[in-house]
């Protein structure tokens, strides 16, 4: 080999020496990368106050951000660093609609900001079952009262078949 071949070679290895130097550099130094952001925590409430943990389907709109989940629910939004982002929080629950906009803004970052959300449905707790809707206590009311109903109706009925076959019975034959 000539003597510009070795000094091209040399100049090769030491341009990839650096590069891989360079590239495994690169690779070490981790720079920090603030986004502001706010955690988003959303309740849902029925109409006397009580959680519906277990009933509502929640929900957090925002731009190109959309999350949803039962019951309780926490989300971390990205925000801009400038202005301010306009969300929409929704739950809903036994057929029942209930929506809050929340503007979050660069000063909130870092903070939680919770919204809660009262779904218009009036209900109880039954221990052992849950809540239950007072629409669906009413049906239930109902049902038990046409069930009364119906077994006073066949009471009554037998009551007299009894008393027409003992009539007859007794009632000497024609």
């Amino acid at each position: 080999m000539t003597k510009p071949q070795y000094l091209v070679m040399a100049i090769t290895a030491l341009v990839a020496l650096l590069g891989i130097t360079l590239i495994s550099y690169a690779q070490q130094v981790q720079l920090p990368v603030y986004i502001p952001a706010v955690n988003v925590s959303i309740t849902a409430l029925s109409a006397n106050g009580m959680p519906l943990t277990k009933y509502a389907i929640v929900g957090l709109q925002c731009a190109g951000y959309n999350v949803s989940s039962l019951g309780l629910m926490s989300a971390v939004i990205p925000i801009p660093s400038t202005g301010s982002i306009t969300c929409k929080a929704y739950a809903y629950s036994f057929g029942v609609y209930s929506s809050k906009t929340v503007t979050l803004t660069a000063n909130e970052s870092g903070e939680t900001v919770s919204v809660t959300l009262v779904i218009p449905v009036s209900g109880y707790y039954v221990p052992g079952i849950g809540f239950v809707p007072i629409s669906t206590l009413i049906a239930i009311a109902v049902a038990v009262i046409i069930i009364i109903v119906l077994i006073t109706i066949g009471l009554i009925e037998y009551a007299r078949w009894r008393r027409e076959r003992l009539a007859r019975l007794i009632r000497p034959p024609e």
